[in-house]
Order: structure tokens, then sequence, then C-alpha cells
């Protein structure tokens, strides 16, 4: 079915050792897939996938154990069955395990909310960032790929089945009657409709707040306008800041991801050191992530439901994932075999007309984390839908409650009464970010090591200091000599902790937001504006699984996208998993699931990207021969 909606989407991030050999279905994946499900060998293992698919990161939804017995809307069949979420492209193959012990699609978890006080629905990476595949009866995993999720259906159709739920009487008691067993009686039953009235708002303010012209459909989201929504709209209970998600753009995929110095499209987030971690808390925030926006002083910064010590695991397992390669699905009996005559030409081609921004990289040895430096181009160049860069460099916001805060949390200027809105999602992230790992932090980390994340360890790691050793407080040397001998600390021990206490007491900002999450350089005067709105251009290995392309999925195949702009199809439908390996992308077809892409839409431009446009068209042959080895 294709599936229309008033609502709004978000989402984006994260999972690890080699496999020797390929991996067949195993418990693991869903019976009903058998022999058609095809596992390639990207790095991981049955137990690195099901991390991936189902870790929780503390994006709470609604009660988990609601989410079980929920209904469709105009049916009393329920809404988490297999065939009904697949039909808005979730991947249904993912079976039982611990992680996931109700058996929910890949990206669907068990999650904890700010007070973890009981199970609630989650979504985690895993659910944008999977891609299943198919050609000719065959379908494949690919993870870390883009999926076709169409998000903004699923949480449509989620809010009408809870709207249901709390109007029709009958839906309601049969609810009521599941949760309620052994205590059905009127009271508890008015108590619960209660809730979920207050369960069915979240979500009606949360479609409001993202509401739009533009339907994102299968495979795309406009994560920054959501996640800024979310943090300086709902968080600071400011509505007048929320702004239309009107610049959906494809899921990305996230193989090499930790190697490349800048990872979303519009460049906005350096890579190098905790930039990484800061980003997926900055992304849970944004999915459905719970902040209370009154400071703690022990652990310092603000609670909240992000699980740092899971995104800390999940970003790591990143580093050994690999691109699946074309040839591998060839000898599994996927795709067909490469034209090795094209090939030569092809890599030639693609030396002189791609490799200045598409630079090419061995696909297992990619050096050192976030060494690979990604090209950007000004709008003007590159030509492309610009709204979605647009968006981010213009937004300016309210602060409300946090006026006069340090902008960094523990340094930098206070903040101004109107301001950019990325600032403010680096403030509330640091603070987020100090307050989960001053309670957690520690014992993770010295089980973890340094080599999860290198520096963003060690800025870990001088928080949980700060934590301990209070240096968040105006707390004197003298003090803190006294205090530090007490607790047996040795002269050479405390001689370091007071060096690195007074060497700078904004450690934490200088560490994980002037290296990692500030959005435009010193922001010393509130409303300076030091970046420029760019897209960024990275390593096309496993470029061939990933359409539609361009940032905002406006052209369905590589081959489409070496045309002249005006030759490009305005129109086509997407959702499909079929893919077309001689275009490479996948098939433009009506089905279930699909929707009818409208490049005439602002924000859905196929303009730009001429790059290409005037080989020959045998030339453009031996390019995307050569496109697919990748």
């Amino acid at each position: 079915m294709t599936h229309s909606s008033f609502f709004k989407p978000l989402v984006l991030c994260c999972a690890m050792p080699f496999m020797s050999a390929t991996v067949q279905a195993a418990p693991l994946y869903n019976a009903v897939y058998g022999d058609n499900l095809v596992i390639l060998d990207q790095g991981w293992d049955d137990e690195e996938r099901d991390r991936f698919y189902h870790e929780p990161q503390g994006s709470p939804i609604m009660p988990y154990a609601w989410f079980l017995i929920l209904e469709q809307a105009d049916s009393t069949a329920l809404f988490r069955d297999n065939d009904y979420l697949s039909s808005f492209g979730m991947i249904t193959a993912s079976g039982p395990s611990a992680r996931n012990p109700a058996g929910l699609p890949i990206g669907l978890t068990r999650d904890l909310g700010i007070y973890k006080h009981e199970y609630k629905l989650g979504m985690n990476c895993g659910a944008c960032h999977t891609s299943e595949v198919s050609f000719k009866g065959k379908q494949v995993l690919i993870d870390g790929g883009a999926a076709h999720f169409d998000f903004w259906s699923f949480m449509s159709a989620l809010e009408a089945a809870l709207q249901q739920t709390w109007e029709d009487d009958a839906k309601f008691k049969r609810f009521a009657d599941q949760l309620l067993t052994g205590d059905a009686d009127e009271d508890s039953a008015e108590q619960l409709r209660a809730r979920l009235r207050g369960i069915l708002r979240e979500r009606q303010d949360w479609s409001f707040r993202n509401a739009t012209h533009i339907q994102p459909g299968p495979g795309r989201v406009d994560a920054l306008n959501v996640i800024l929504n979310q943090v300086t709209a709902m968080m600071l209970n400011r509505p007048d800041n929320a702004r239309p998600s009107d610049a959906p753009v494809s899921y990305p995929f996230v193989w090499d991801a930790p190697y490349l110095d800048r990872v979303q499209y519009n460049a906005v987030v350096p890579n190098a050191g905790p930039g990484a971690i800061g980003r997926n808390v900055g992304q849970v925030l944004g999915v459905f992530g719970e902040v209370s926006m009154v400071p703690s002083t022990l652990p310092p910064g603000y609670a909240s439901s992000v699980r740092t010590d899971h995104l800390l695991i999940l970003e790591s397992a990143l580093q050994t994932l690999v691109s699946p390669t074309w040839q591998e699905m060839n000898r599994q009996g996927v795709l067909p075999a490469l034209d090795e005559a094209k090939l030569a030409k092809g890599e030639q081609l693609y030396e002189q007309a791609c490799s200045t921004c598409h630079q090419v990289i061995d696909r297992r040895d990619r050096g050192k984390l976030a060494s690979i430096e990604v090209h950007t181009m000004p709008l003007a160049e590159i030509g492309t839908d610009p709204v979605a860069s647009l968006n981010f460099t213009n937004r300016e916001v309210e602060t409300g409650p946090l006026l006069g805060r340090k902008t960094d949390f523990l340094g930098g200027v206070p903040l101004c009464e109107r301001t950019h809105a990325d600032q403010l999602l680096a403030h509330v992230t640091v603070g987020a970010m100090m307050h989960d790992m001053g309670s957690t932090g520690g014992p993770i980390l010295d089980t973890l090591g340094s080599s999860l994340i290198g520096e963003a360890v060690e800025a870990m790691k001088n928080l949980y200091q700060v934590t301990i050793h209070g240096s968040h407080k105006q707390e004197s040397d003298d003090d803190a000599i006294a205090r530090l001998s007490a607790a047996g600390k040795s002269e050479a021990e405390i001689t370091a902790i007071l060096a690195a206490r007074n060497a700078d007491k904004t450690a934490l900002y200088k560490q994980l937001v002037e290296d990692g999450i500030d959005r435009h350089g010193e922001n010393g005067a509130c409303l300076e504006v030091l970046e420029h709105a760019v897209y960024r251009a990275r390593p096309l290995n496993g470029i061939w699984a990933t359409g539609p392309f361009l940032h905002n999925g406006s052209v369905p195949s590589i081959a489409e996208l070496l045309l002249a702009p005006a030759k490009r199809p305005q129109t086509f439908h997407v959702g499909s998993r079929e893919l077309d390996p001689v275009k490479v992308g996948f098939e433009n077809v009506k089905g279930d699931g699909t929707m009818l892409f409208d490049t005439r839409i602002p924000g859905n431009s196929n303009a730009g990207h001429v790059y290409g446009t005037r080989l020959s068209d045998e030339d453009k042959s031996a390019l995307l021969e050569y496109i697919k080895v990748l």
C-alpha cells in the first residue's frame, strides 16, 4: 500500500571483527526468509549485527508493553504484525534474541526513558542504516546501508493507532484487558486511558512541530530540522522555535564513516576526537530523546535518556564495518558478472572525472580515524538543491530558559536571548554527555579502555575526574590537597590532578565542543556566522547499493545522474528494493510501500552535479561498470 500522512520523521548513527566466510541464515534471522536470505561479509558476525539492530540508545517512543498489544487503526490486527511493518519498509528478518525478545524488526529496541522505571519502545541506528535489497527472488541484508524505511508513514500510522485506541471504547477495552489483568477495575482503566491520552499528545505534538508540505517517503528524513525542533522547541518549551522539516535527505550509508573528517551532508560536525560520540548524542536527542533542562551538580550536566555507554560501543563497532561488494553478490548468485573489458577504461575515466571529489580508498585499510578529508563544495558550485544546507546555516532561535547559561555549559560566553539553533544543540549535547558519563562513565571506560575511540575516551575520563574530584566547584587548591591527601592520593597524583584542573577548568568544553561539537567555530558573538553553506563529497565504496542519489535522493540511478539535469526524470517511484544492475539504482516501479517522488517540489530538486554528463555513451557505460567495483 502507499502510505499518506501529515507526519514527520528523523534519525541517523551506528555496530564490530571479521568473518572469514559468508554467514548463512542463522537463528538470529526470521525463519520465513529461509534460503532466500543472503548475508554478506562486511566484517560483522551475528552478535555484532544483533547489537547494531537492537542495542538501545535512549530513544523512548512509548511503553514497550503497549506497543506489543497495540492494534492497527481500523483493524483488530496487531500493529507489530510483520507484514504490516514490512509495508513501511522495515526489515522483519530479525528473529528473537536477548536484546530483541519480541522479535521486532531491525531498528526497534527495548529501551528506557529518562526515569528508567519501565521498558519503552525505542529506535536505534539500525532502522535507517540497514538495507534490504532484492534481485530475482533473493533478499540481501546490507549492514550500514541506506534503508527503505518510510519513517514518516510509520509514525503517522502509530499516532492513528494510539488515537483510535483512546477514542474507541471497544478497542480500548481490548487494550486495557491485556494490560490490567487482575486489576481491571474502573479506576485503573480510567487512569490507563488518561495516560494513553498523554502518550498520544506527545506524538501529536511531535507531528505538529515537524509539519511540512513535503513528504519524505521511503529512505529519507530531514534529520537536522527534526533534531533542532526537538531540542530548541520541545525541550525548551518554545514552540515558536520550531521550523518546517522541509528538507528531507537520504539516509546516508555509514560504512567508512569513522574514517571521514566530516560525515553529515552539509559537513557541519568535525568527526575528529570526540566529535563522533557528540554527533551520536545529538542524534539521540532528536530521536525521541528526553532531557531535563534543570542542571544538576553531581553528576554535573543535564539528566537525560541518552545511553552514552551504548553509543560508545556502537560507534566503535562501526570501525570494523566494510562496504558490500558487487563481486561477492555475483559469487552468491545474486548479481551478474562485471564486464572486465570495460573496467580498465572506467577506472581511467573515474580518475579523470570523479576522483578529485570522490577519492578512492581501500575498503578494509582506511587509515586513522577521521583522517580522510572529504571534499566540500559551495552551493553555487555543486548546484544541487540548497534547502537542507541553508536551513541549517540560517536558523536562529530564542534561548528561552537557557538565557545566560554558558554557551558550552562549563565555558564560553553567556547565551543571548537569540542565537543559532546549533549552538543550543551543542550546549544541550555537552550537558547530557556530562551527566550520563559522570554517573556511568568511569567503570565503563575502565572496562573498555582507551582503544575505543581514542581522544573521545580521554575526554570522558577527564569528565569523570571532574565529577569525582569536584573541580567544577569553586574549591581552593589547599582544600583540594587536603581532601585528596585524606583520600590516600600520593604527592605525584595530587600534583597531576591539580595541574590538570588548573590548566583549564573548561577542558570538557575544549575537547567535546571545540574539537568536535561546535558547529561554527568560536561563537564569541551569539549571532556571528563563521560557517558557509556547503555539501560534502565522500568516497563511493558500495555506492551502487545505496540509491536514489544526490543528498536528497532526487535521482533514481547513477546512469540518470550522468544525464544533463534537464534530461533526468522529473518524477519516479521510490521504495522498491529490487536492484537495477544496468542503470545502477533501484527499479522505478509503483507498488506496495512506494511513493511518487516529484523533483519539482522545493527541497526535491534534481539539479546540479553535472560532472560526467558530457561523456559519450560508451564512456558512461565504462564509468558505470567501474563504479560497481568501488
